[in-house]
């Protein structure tokens, strides 16, 4: 469901979001709630990759590169 919000940008910022808004010929609601989507996805991201790093550490010694593959496969496939 969607709602309306009403904020306060700066001029330059809504100028351009509707110049590109324009030029890809769609809402500007539109391309403001994909680039809200994009930029809260990448908190998911960024805490998949922690995740992703920490496993990577927990591996004391070394690791073979059969096993570095499979960790990253593993964390791919979560994504």
């Amino acid at each position: 469901m969607k709602k309306k919000v009403g904020t306060v940008l700066e001029e330059r910022v809504l100028r351009e979001a509707k110049a590109r808004a324009s030029r890809e010929g769609r809402p500007l609601a539109a391309l403001l709630q994909e680039a809200l989507e994009h930029y809260l996805g990448e908190d998911v991201e960024r805490e998949q990759a922690i995740r992703a790093c920490e496993r990577f550490c927990a591996k004391k010694g070394t690791l073979s590169l059969e096993e570095i593959n499979e960790i990253l496969a593993e964390e791919t496939l979560s994504l």
